[in-house]
């Protein structure tokens, strides 16, 4: 389970090495936001396809294939998604254009924002997860967007935001959750170190991990590419 890639293929690769060490995985469930501020759009594309994985689109996704206006973003966000845009060949803009806002498996439901909004909303306040949880019929949901790794349980008045402690097996069952599995490629809950989460479908379980990657190779390109200084300096402060 992974969210917001960002074009970060250092750290995409390090979550995939990471995941086959502990013992593999069958299908990748990407949450959004496969492209945008990082250097390498099209590489991070090719390594999800080839692999067998259930994907949904994230809002930079959409802004850099021409389907969001640029407006609504920051101006560090809005130059890495035209400069994203000039690099992705057409066949690369009709996959990311193909993929859904939504999707169910079993009992997971994925978006990128929230499952009332899935482009825009960003699930990090009581109402806003209240009102998420009333806007999918599975017992879980996985989101991104935030870049911070979360779980979220409701309870009689209102709901909870609880930690997604690293390297636990949290049994799901018939629980009510929202999962984030943080940021993978830029995290922002000042821990520069990549994250993403594994379900177990046999024991009904996940665990959150975070692994350190070569964060200044990934910088070191982002420089020669003339792309913004602040996105480069936040890699390795993980904001």
């Amino acid at each position: 389970m992974i969210g917001d890639v960002h074009s970060n293929l250092e750290a995409f690769e390090t979550v995939i090495r990471d995941a086959k060490e502990r013992g593999g995985f069958d299908q990748i469930w990407s949450l959004g936001d496969l492209v945008g501020y990082g250097p390498d759009p099209v590489a991070c594309i090719d390594l999800l396809r080839q692999h067998e994985y259930k994907a949904v689109v994230g809002n930079h996704d959409l802004a850099s294939i021409g389907k969001l206006s640029l407006e609504a973003f920051n101006s560090f966000a809005a130059e890495t998604n035209r400069w994203t845009s000039s690099q992705l060949p057409e066949d690369y803009v009709s996959f990311l254009m193909d993929l859904p806002l939504k999707l169910e498996i079993g009992e997971f439901t994925l978006v990128h924002g929230s499952p009332r909004d899935p482009i825009w909303e960003y699930v990090v306040s009581v109402p806003t997860a209240v009102a998420s949880f009333m806007h999918f019929d599975t017992y879980q949901c996985l989101l991104g967007h935030s870049h911070i790794p979360f779980i979220c349980r409701p309870k009689e008045d209102g709901a909870m935001f609880l930690e997604f402690p690293e390297n636990t097996n949290i049994k799901l069952g018939t629980n009510r959750l929202i999962i984030n599995p943080g940021g993978l490629g830029q995290p922002r809950d000042g821990d520069p170190r990549t994250s993403y989460a594994l379900y177990d479908s046999n024991n009904d379980s996940i665990t959150h991990y975070r692994v350190e990657y070569e964060y200044r190779k990934t910088q070191e390109k982002m420089k020669s590419l003339e792309l913004p200084e602040f996105l480069i300096k936040r890699l390795g402060e993980g904001r």
